[in-house]
């Protein structure tokens, strides 16, 4: 495998020791959802960030439209020298990253971060201001800061989309960059506790440095994709949340849309456009990871002018029905509005559009690498690509996981009387790979990978798997049958009819 998704010593130790992508034993541990507000009141919580990390970063927008600049906004730690940098801009697909644009060099600065930082940015002014991007290929990017003298290198300092001026093509990969910024904590909370503070946020920015999420799941999808498509003649384009969110009549433009590997956090436009897709225009969706479509949000704009253009630069997120909108709406309002779990109360069980529903996790760091096994090989993906029932396709469960009946109590979340949403027949509903897994509480869990045709036509698959896109390109996780089955998969799922 190629050395672009290997993290740098100091980018794993900001995923290991700070969380920016997630610190799954206190994180996970929030399914109640408790209503605190950050602690840690009396200090400057931003300053440890670049004990490990000599430079940070961020971009202002979630991603970049046709037209369109951005500025990026680049801090060095406070007890840093000043030091002379540029930027590179790589676009991710298939083999090495492209190198797109190169900045002009110029001198990093300390910049301070009040303890607000994580609910509304740390305000840094732009280093790089109104970069224009006309002439980019639409895609995945990231960009990587090099110290002029010693060419010293930080890696993967942020990543965003460039999207396609056309927004239409064959398939649009939806990426989880909601669920990027609800697991980060920079700036001294995230949306679950951490190990040194029980209690968490209730709004996140995206105006603050990120660590590399799309790098531990969602880059081996991109990078696998990006190769079958151009031997395919098909063409791919990417969106973020906050872009469905927006814009609902995005998804009605491409023959196939594909949820990433973990795309947790949905706004309640963004269900209900994934909904209208599938139930409404029968158009083919996948959900090609899990835990998709479980915690409801609401996008804010504090930063903003009050007559400015809404861009969704906060994320709010309080994991309980008693959000307080529901003191300022009726309960029928309140019941699609809260942000709480979809699946609370009598609202939206993601069973109802995924087909299967999340049911639990184990920690990372167990080692634990569950696999999946055949179940059934009578679609047609399955054609051609040599597994029988009960074969190993790949150790891709884990570390959360999907199934048909998550809460164990068999109901399935397909009851009526539990969902403002027509239900699903549970009979529709084909298992195609199992697998088994120990929870973090000791408990057995039971992934299951599945696939069902919706009334208007739509075919439905969910991997039920957060790892799944491991095995299209992590050494140590792929394979190629595992390859073979996906392609086959995508292709289908392109195609008219059964």
């Amino acid at each position: 495998m190629t050395g672009w998704l290997t993290l740098s010593r100091r980018r794993l130790l900001t995923l290991v020791g700070l969380g920016a992508i997630a610190e799954p034993a206190a994180a996970m541990a929030d399914e109640a959802g408790s209503a605190a507000v950050t602690a840690q009141p009396e200090r400057e919580v931003w300053k440890h960030f670049f004990a490990v990390q000599r430079v940070w970063a961020y971009i202002d927008r979630h991603s970049i439209k046709p037209g369109e600049t951005f500025n990026l906004m680049l801090a060095q730690g406070p007890a840093e020298p000043g030091r002379r940098v540029w930027v590179e801009f790589f676009r991710i697909g298939e083999g090495e990253p492209l190198l797109v644009w190169k900045s002009p060099a110029f001198e990093t600065k300390a910049h301070a971060a009040a303890r607000t930082a994580a609910a509304l940015g740390p305000g840094w002014p732009p280093a790089l201001a109104n970069v224009d991007t006309r002439t980019w290929p639409p895609g995945c990017y990231s960009a990587d800061v090099v110290e002029d003298t010693t060419g010293i290198r930080d890696v993967q300092v942020v990543q965003f989309i460039v999207a396609n001026p056309r927004r239409g093509a064959d398939i649009l990969v939806r990426l989880g960059t909601n669920t990027y910024q609800a697991y980060n904590s920079w700036g001294g909370h995230s949306l679950y506790p951490s190990e040194s503070d029980t209690q968490r946020g209730q709004m996140v920015a995206f105006d603050r440095p990120c660590g590399p999420a799309f790098f531990e799941y969602d880059a081996f999808l991109v990078s696998w994709l990006e190769g079958v498509a151009r031997r395919r003649g098909w063409r791919v384009d990417y969106a973020s949340n906050f872009d469905v969110h927006a814009n609902p009549l995005l998804l009605s433009r491409y023959r196939l849309v594909i949820s990433a590997s973990h795309d947790e956090y949905w706004s309640a436009e963004e269900f209900d456009a994934f909904e209208q897709r599938i139930f409404r225009e029968g158009k083919a969706t996948a959900f090609l990871g899990a835990n998709a479509a479980y915690y409801q949000v609401r996008y804010a704009d504090l930063n903003r002018p009050p007559k400015g253009a809404d861009y969704g630069r906060q994320m709010v997120c309080y994991k309980t029905l008693s959000d307080p909108i529901a003191g300022r709406v009726t309960a029928r309002e309140a019941d699609r509005l809260a942000t709480a779990r979809f699946r609370e109360g009598a609202r939206r069980p993601e069973t109802m559009l995924l087909g299967g529903a999340y049911q639990s996790w184990f920690d990372p760091s167990s080692g634990q690498r569950p696999a999946y096994r055949v179940a059934s090989t009578d679609l047609p993906p399955f054609q051609g690509v040599g597994w029988a029932e009960g074969d190993i396709a790949a150790d891709v469960v884990g570390y959360e996981w999907d199934n048909r009946d998550p809460d164990g109590d068999g109901a399935r979340l397909h009851d009526p009387a539990r969902s403002i949403n027509a239900a699903i027949d549970p009979a529709a509903v084909k298992v195609l790979f199992r697998g088994e897994a120990v929870d973090s509480a000791g408990k057995p869990g039971r992934a299951e990978a599945v696939y069902y045709r919706s009334a208007a036509g739509a075919k439905v698959f969910d991997a039920g798997a957060i790892r799944w896109a491991w095995g299209l390109g992590k050494p140590g996780f792929a394979n190629l049958k595992f390859r073979q089955f996906n392609e086959n998969l995508i292709a289908w799922l392109l195609t008219a009819g059964r």
